[in-house]
């Protein structure tokens, strides 16, 4: 005769049975909570902007190159302190001194003047001083006196002294003189031609002239 389980102890049995049960469900529903709490949290506690347009830009300026024989070229940035302005000693427009000059000869030489920079620029051209060197010690008559120069840019430029020869003394006292409004990257070709004429005196004999001649490149507004 089999054992009839009374009332209770069904109801312990359940119990037992659905305890697991009701555990696994209260964790589940723990670990939901708390994922959906700190969520929440987390974008409450962070905020963010981000800025992607941030941009400067260094302004325009003039940049001055010049190109001459023999593949030589100078830049005004070319100077170790990182200005604008620089001695270019390997273009000579004058021709230089391997060959002397004769009574009635004349020597040229052409350069390329560049605006490489990014604005527009005023070229100007300003010799200094002519200066003399060597020859005799008695001589009464200098080179600088006597030598004449010319020079012609193609356009841009306006400049042409051809009808109008100056000695070198002569070509300082004009100043500065307007040779053309370059555009960023437009550029003028200038030929110096230097010449004793031919009643030269022989008292100019041995003597080598010297003049710095300074181009200006100057923004303009």
């Amino acid at each position: 005769m089999s054992k009839t389980e009374s009332p209770a102890t069904k109801h312990r049995s359940r119990r037992r049975h659905l305890a697991p049960l009701m555990w696994a469900s209260g964790a589940v529903a723990a670990v939901l909570l708390v994922l959906g709490v700190n969520g929440t949290l987390s974008d409450w506690a962070t905020a963010k902007i981000t800025n992607d347009t941030n941009t400067v830009k260094a302004a325009d300026s003039v940049i001055l190159q010049e190109s001459g024989p023999n593949s030589a070229v100078c830049n005004s940035t070319d100077s170790a302190d990182a200005s604008n302005e620089y001695t270019c000693s390997t273009i000579n427009k004058y021709g230089g001194t391997a060959t002397p000059l004769e009574p009635g000869d004349d020597q040229s030489v052409t350069v390329t003047m560049t605006n490489t920079g990014t604005a527009s620029g005023s070229l100007t051209l300003k010799p200094s001083a002519c200066g003399m060197t060597g020859g005799s010690p008695t001589a009464s008559s200098s080179i600088c006196a006597v030598a004449t120069v010319t020079v012609s840019c193609t356009s841009p430029s306006a400049l042409d002294t051809t009808a109008t020869p100056a000695t070198l003394d002569d070509f300082t006292g004009g100043g500065a003189q307007s040779v053309a409004t370059l555009d960023a990257g437009a550029s003028t070709d200038c030929t110096f031609d230097v010449a004793l004429p031919s009643d030269a005196s022989p008292q100019i004999a041995g003597q080598v002239a010297s003049q710095p001649l300074v181009w200006t490149l100057t923004a303009t507004p």
